[in-house]
């Protein structure tokens, strides 16, 4: 069967077709001039804090108020930094869990308002407050679709926007397919670090494959509208203390005694009028399915859940122990060349990678039955595997098939062999980033030039793309010569 398989480097632009144009050439014209750096983003900056909000968003609350004020929260009367939308009453809560102010923000007047307005879709200009909320009110509607608009500065002198579509759904009706009646919490109860290691090395706060599938598959972890948040707290010497949090903690900056296990609590912060927090209020009196690793809940004092002083249910304990290894097992990677294929499984919704530190990758995850390349297996003194399936970045072998040589084949050229060119339709722009740094440049026939290659800090046109018989993605920024795709090359949309 013929598999599709994506490019490694996780990154890679889709490419788009538009109208057909002329190639360019290397040279001063084509060379996109760096703006100031101090005042000034680049437009994928900008997009990358709005795609942090959401495409879609359901009200939660009915009957709802009135969540729209006339001047106020949309329209012309919302031109605000962007550290104040995050924080709008109304728009602060269609990001996505991982919110990050990320590198646009509102210093240096980098960026120098947002702006949101709305329209049903169904009438020519923008809504009223009256009328939006007529809508968002009404269970049967189809929502309201806001623009947000980014104003930014793109250099010293000028400035640009760009812009994002959030849909605000009304309340969703509940019916009983849509009732959770069981919740399946997943995670790995045992984490191994390095004897040595840093007690707050990202890899132990970010790290955590927890899952809670709801009887409609849903993994509730990852949404905002029943869930508000999942912490790992301290480290403790006993599993008991850890799961009450009490007694003392381990609070040494370094992990120093071999052989020691400590464990760590997991809080699921349950959102109120959820969902979710309505199953855990009703499932014993109406024996609803609960289970913890497999285990029931009712047979296991983990996977507890946390009341607040009038007993609504506030969220769920777990516990997982930190075991640290006597030989570094997190540590010292045996590296090999391998050729092949990896298939991610399916019993998540998403996989995480780990960068060349074996850290957590906390922004970018692979999707389940999806097909990578990979080019290199490493194996730690503790047997874990990872496969390498971008220029830093691994995944665990647990979460993968593999299909291919698992056995040291050598070095393999870059690029293999000639290329396969498509043209654009239209041209884009590639950005180099890294000043200082230079980026060899290949012909159609996969040869690397010894004579040019691009500097770093520049941006170029681009008329074609090009893919070499690994899958790796090329940029062409002349009549016979291209870049290839990968950390500090991107593509801008």
């Amino acid at each position: 069967m013929k598999k599709s398989i994506k490019y490694a480097g996780i990154a890679a632009a889709t490419l788009l077709a538009v109208a057909p144009v002329a190639a360019p050439v290397i040279s001063a014209t084509t060379t996109v001039q760096a703006a100031d750096a101090a005042t000034s983003i680049k437009k994928a900056d900008a997009d990358e804090w709005l795609n942090q909000f959401k495409d879609s968003y359901t009200l939660t609350a009915t009957p709802i108020d009135d969540v729209l004020t006339n001047g106020t929260n949309y329209g012309t009367g919302l031109n605000v930094k962007p550290s104040d939308f995050f924080k709008d009453s109304f728009f602060g809560q269609m990001h996505h869990a991982t919110l990050e102010d990320k590198t646009v923000n509102d210093k240096n007047a980098k960026i120098t308002s947002v702006t949101a307005t709305a329209n049903d879709k169904k009438v020519a200009g923008t809504l009223d407050a009256a009328g939006a909320n007529k809508i968002l009110k009404d269970a049967n509607g189809s929502g309201v679709t806001f623009t947000i608009t980014m104003t930014f500065n793109n250099s010293a002198t000028t400035t640009a926007t760009t812009t994002k579509e959030i849909t605000v759904l009304p309340v969703a009706k509940t019916t009983d397919t849509d009732a959770i009646t069981s919740l399946a919490a997943t995670y790995s109860k045992d984490y191994n670090v390095a004897y040595g290691s840093s007690t707050v090395n990202p890899t132990l706060t970010n790290t955590l494959d927890l899952t809670l599938n709801d009887s409609n598959n849903k993994n509730l972890a990852n949404d905002t509208d029943n869930v508000t948040s999942v912490a790992l707290g301290s480290y403790y010497t006993t599993y008991a203390n850890a799961l009450s949090a009490s007694g003392s903690t381990f609070t040494d900056a370094t992990f120093g005694d071999k052989d020691a296990t400590y464990y760590q609590p997991i809080t699921v912060n349950v959102k109120s009028g959820s969902d979710l927090q309505t199953f855990l209020g009703q499932m014993s009196a109406k024996g609803y399915s609960y289970t913890v690793n497999g285990v029931n809940a009712s047979t296991t004092d983990n996977g507890q859940l946390i009341k607040d002083a009038s007993g609504n249910i506030t969220g769920i304990k777990m516990v997982r122990a930190i075991n640290v290894t006597k030989d570094g097992a997190n540590s010292d990677w045996t590296v090999k060349d391998v050729k092949g294929v990896l298939n991610t499984k399916s019993d998540k919704a998403f996989y995480t990678l780990h960068n060349d530190a074996d850290q957590l990758v906390s922004n970018r995850a692979l999707d389940k039955n999806s097909a990578w390349q990979t080019d290199k297996v490493r194996t730690n003194a503790s047997g874990a595997k990872q496969y390498r399936v971008s220029t830093h970045e691994w995944i665990p072998a647990e979460d993968v098939t593999f299909e291919g040589s698992d056995v040291d084949t050598g070095s393999t050229t870059d690029p293999e062999g000639a290329l396969t060119v498509t043209k654009l339709d239209k041209n884009k722009i590639v950005n180099i980033s890294t000043t200082g740094m230079v980026y060899f440049l290949y012909n159609s026939k996969g040869v690397e030039s010894t004579t040019r290659a691009l500097g770093g800090g520049t941006a170029w046109q681009v008329d074609k793309t090009a893919k070499d018989a690994a899958g790796n993605v090329y940029y062409g920024v002349s009549t016979d010569e291209f870049v290839k795709a990968g950390e500090g090359v991107s593509l801008a949309n």
